[in-house]
């Protein structure tokens, strides 16, 4: 059976690239993955919602800007494969986020991204990861600190 590949969110990308306790740990499952042969995708969205974040480290001074920008470098360093959005991803999402109940559809992305590449979701979302387990996905998982 072949090893599945990975979507993951931009919660997971910004604990493995700006200074959180989890840092390390969230580090190493990118390693493991690659060292598996695992891919590594996630939807467009990830690179505004990681920058987003970003941003309000700076705002609120917890990271300088010059670690600002080496974090948004690290987020291309990470090698993840961009899944670019078109009509029948961003149909896909509005399924989904409809399936969760969410009045909007920035985790849908993740969640059709996942479906498209037939990839295991990974997210450090407790809310996304229990909502999604209780409409029978059984696909997606959280991240936890090693």
């Amino acid at each position: 059976m072949p090893i599945a590949d990975i979507v993951i969110d931009a919660n997971v990308v910004v604990r493995a690239i700006l200074p959180y306790e989890t840092r390390v740990s969230f580090l190493e499952f990118f390693v493991s993955w690659r060292q598996s042969g695992r891919k590594i995708y996630a939807p467009d969205i990830l690179l505004p919602e990681a920058v987003s974040v970003i941003r309000r480290g700076i705002f609120e001074r917890w990271i300088s800007q010059a670690e600002g920008e080496i974090a948004i470098e690290d987020i291309f360093r990470l090698g993840i494969e961009i899944i670019p959005s078109d009509v029948s991803l961003c149909q896909a999402a509005l399924l989904w986020a409809g399936r969760l109940g969410q009045s909007k559809a920035y985790d849908g992305f993740y969640l059709a991204a996942a479906e498209r590449v037939k990839a295991e979701f990974w997210t450090g979302d407790e809310r996304l990861h229990n909502r999604a387990s209780q409409i029978g996905t059984t696909w997606i998982h959280i991240m936890q600190n090693s």
